[in-house]
């Protein structure tokens, strides 16, 4: 019997993801006994570990303290979170970098033209997070005003300094902006800053977050917009690796990373940042009819503008076609009932204008990476 030690926190989303993923290796392998440390990332004493004795660890080591405590243990490792450089241990995570891309890229989709990140400055996946959506901004010619957190979240960050910080910050944006907010675990900070200051959301600021955390974004009003990754699949892929460096095998990788990751949107990113009302007009009329499969001759009617017109606005305003849209909206609605409700797969391509399963199961996989069933196995 392998004796493990998992030391990951429970209180995030992202956390109760990798321990999902991990129990799910761990049903494959009924020769592990795992012993599982219960607290808040980076909380964890040496007494802990103390008495334990066992083959391996997977750990979300969040500082120099927590690594010292399990490297005085000196068993097979792996990290899943690698906040500590250079790495002292094979590391899996989900891709960061991917995910500030994506975000960047739906804030460009609603034709912003003002960007933010708000963040952490000492942690390596929020760092990586605002690079990379800094950076696809800065392709596009734009510019990001970010606000570094010292801390991560407590419960006095709700008054004093920080939180008048984040006021102060928010008056000097340029308005309407696009908000990156690095992990949901901020968003109602956030969102009670706006309140305060009365910037409506998403008129005034558009918000996506990360982790899905239904805590966080379902607690915001309105709801808040946020990538979801696959921290499952972190949590599984860690459990095989250390698997394989208990059994002395060597790993390709020191770094493995999990693209998938789906946006979930919501209210929060809603709006499109332009001023065309014709144009506005059609995005409103696809969002409320997309499931009825409105043709671009209808949009085109009522926007009061040609076929060819409604074209070209579309391209210069989204950079998409009304098709696009159209497709986009389904698959937004395809995603929200999957998550929400248990009716057939075959009933919600009925419902939102996907006319089949097969279709559905097509365009999931083009567009997602996925199907309709794993979606929303791994919800």
């Amino acid at each position: 019997m392998k004796r493990i030690a998992i030391l990951v926190e429970t209180s995030l989303a992202s956390g109760r993801g990798i321990l999902d993923g991990i129990s799910r290796y761990v049903d494959e392998r009924p020769d592990w006994s795992v012993f599982q440390h219960v607290g808040p990332l980076g909380a964890m004493s040496s007494e802990a570990l103390r008495d334990w004795q066992g083959d391996g660890i997977i750990a979300r080591i969040a500082n120099p303290e927590s690594l010292a405590i399990i490297q005085e243990k000196n068993l097979p490792t792996v990290d899943v979170l690698g906040n500590i450089s250079p790495l002292p241990y094979p590391l899996f995570k989900c891709n960061d970098s991917a995910i500030g891309k994506s975000v960047a890229e739906h804030f460009l989709e609603s034709a912003h033209k003002n960007f933010a990140f708000i963040g952490l400055g000492n942690e390596r996946w929020s760092i990586e997070r605002e690079e990379a959506f800094t950076k696809e901004i800065e392709v596009n010619q734009y510019k990001v005003a970010s606000f570094h957190m010292e801390k991560r979240l407590t419960d006095h960050m709700l008054s004093g300094d920080s939180f008048e910080a984040i006021k102060s910050w928010l008056r000097t944006l340029p308005l309407p902006t696009g908000i990156m907010v690095a992990s949901d675990q901020f968003g109602p900070i956030l969102f009670e800053a706006c309140h305060q200051l009365k910037l409506s959301i998403p008129d005034r600021v558009s918000v996506v977050g990360v982790d899905n955390d239904g805590p966080f974004s379902n607690l915001c009003r309105p709801r808040l917009s946020s990538i979801m990754p696959d921290h499952e699949q972190v949590g599984y892929l860690a459990a095989k690796g250390l698997s394989d460096l208990i059994e002395g095998r060597e790993l390709p990788k020191k770094v493995v990373e999990v693209d998938k990751h789906t946006l979930h949107r919501r209210i929060s990113s809603e709006f499109v940042a332009i001023e065309d009302p014709s144009t506005l007009t059609a995005i409103k009329y696809i969002r409320e009819q997309a499931s009825n499969s409105p043709s671009l001759d209808e949009v085109a009617k009522v926007s009061g503008l040609s076929r060819s017109v409604l074209q070209r606005r579309f391209r210069h305003h989204l950079n998409r076609t009304v098709g696009d849209l159209i497709l986009s909206e389904k698959l937004r609605l395809a995603r929200e009932m999957l998550s929400s409700t248990d009716l057939p797969i075959a009933v919600i391509a009925e419902r939102t204008g996907l006319n089949s399963q097969e279709y559905m199961n097509r365009i999931f996989k083009q567009h997602l990476q996925t199907t309709p069933r794993k979606y929303r196995l791994h919800l």
